[in-house]
């Protein structure tokens, strides 16, 4: 048996490859090859792919037969991270998973795979359990809230191919629960909140996207809607009567792994009413976003590009306003911690977000107690 040479891949980039200085890159999709000396002989061959795993598997073979080895029945049945990554995302696919939760996932596997390739891991069966451990995860997420919910994707993932006979044993079996002080949500203040609506002209738009923004950020604050829902707002979705006005619609908010349509039905300031509808920009369905119909076709695609758009405004506007680690969610937060604290209960909070009232009790409880230790303070100063 002759000994088998060493065999490297490497990459011919594209001329436009962001990677093209690096021949090694494993992150592009350019034409994998492989050079290796023989003999006293250098050899040059096409990998016949763009992937750097499947060129490692095409490596693995070439190297067995210039060595003369026979295939070992056993490799031959490893499943590469990257095929595990689209089955995966297939299987949650055809379970009915809605987009957002669809998203989330693809991220969470897109990084396992991204972190395997990065630790020379090519195959499934080689992932242990000090590699998900000490995998730079704190990169992406920066809160223990964060990090636990990412820690959780990833062990179904795992758990997954385990259930299915493809590994023997789950590497994620024994990785315990990420420690850590959960963070508690916070609302705008009052000052902050002024000092978002006084940026908004410092921001360098024009009057139309100053007036957009300045309602937008109106809409979130009082009427307690996510981003997605607010900048996809239409017409129909704003009430007038009676010197009222509401809005109406059906907000797709996560209740479990499966999104469902919960009704919202919330009064909003008459200022703020009337500031919304003096924004209706002559589009047809929506009253912020003008959807020219070029582009994505359906509803969900719509959504998520024009939630996208609206969100980089607002990360300038947080930003200019002094409030670099805010989020658009926050708008939401202050609407429901302002209804705790003056008397809402967990259920009127929960209708308002459309959330579940477990949900509303994970993130503002610690208002409650706030609330609850103040009544009982004034019951007990009423008994003296």
């Amino acid at each position: 048996m002759s000994t088998a040479p060493v065999i490297t891949i490497f990459v011919r980039h594209a001329a436009a490859c962001k990677y093209a200085g690096d021949e090694f890159s494993k992150r592009c999709s350019c034409r994998k090859h492989f050079r290796w000396t023989q003999n006293g002989k250098q050899h040059r061959r096409k990998a016949g792919t763009r992937s750097w795993v499947e060129a490692e598997e095409q490596k693995r073979k070439l190297e067995d037969q210039l060595g003369g080895r026979k295939p070992n029945p056993d490799e031959e049945k490893r499943t590469p991270v990257e095929d595990a990554v689209k089955l995966f995302m297939e299987a949650k696919r055809n379970d009915g998973l809605e987009p957002p939760s669809l998203a989330k996932l693809q991220k969470t596997v897109d990084r396992i795979q991204a972190f395997s390739e990065n630790a020379g891991i090519f195959y499934l069966e080689d992932v242990d359990l000090t590699h998900v451990t000490t995998w730079p995860w704190t990169q992406f997420f920066t809160t223990t809230h964060a990090l636990r919910n990412n820690q959780s994707r990833v062990k179904s993932f795992f758990r997954y191919f385990e259930n299915a006979g493809v590994l023997p044993k789950n590497p994620t079996k024994a990785w315990k629960s990420i420690k850590g002080k959960t963070e508690q949500v916070s609302g705008f203040t009052a000052e902050e909140y002024a000092a978002i609506l006084k940026a908004i002209p410092l921001c360098g738009w024009n009057d139309e996207m100053q007036r957009k923004m300045r309602a937008l950020v109106q809409l979130m604050r009082f009427a307690g809607l996510a981003m997605i829902d607010a900048c996809c707002l239409e017409g129909s979705h704003i009430h007038h009567a009676k010197g009222q006005y509401r809005i109406r619609l059906q907000s797709r908010q996560k209740t479990s792994k499966k999104a469902h349509l919960q009704p919202i039905d919330n009064v909003v300031p008459p200022e703020v009413g009337k500031e919304v509808l003096a924004v209706l920009n002559g589009n047809p369905r929506y009253v912020f976003w003008n959807y020219s119909g070029d582009g994505p076709a359906s509803d969900e695609q719509k959504r998520s590009v024009s939630e996208k758009y609206f969100q980089r405004y607002m990360r300038t506007l947080l930003d200019k306003a002094g409030l670099p680690n805010a989020t658009s969610h926050k708008f939401r937060h202050t609407l429901a911690i302002e209804m705790i604290r003056h008397g809402a209960s967990f259920e009127d909070v929960a209708a308002t977000l459309g959330n579940t009232v477990a949900v509303v009790a994970k993130f503002y409880s610690h208002e409650w107690g706030k609330v609850r230790q103040h009544r009982t303070d004034a019951a007990i100063k009423a008994a003296w």
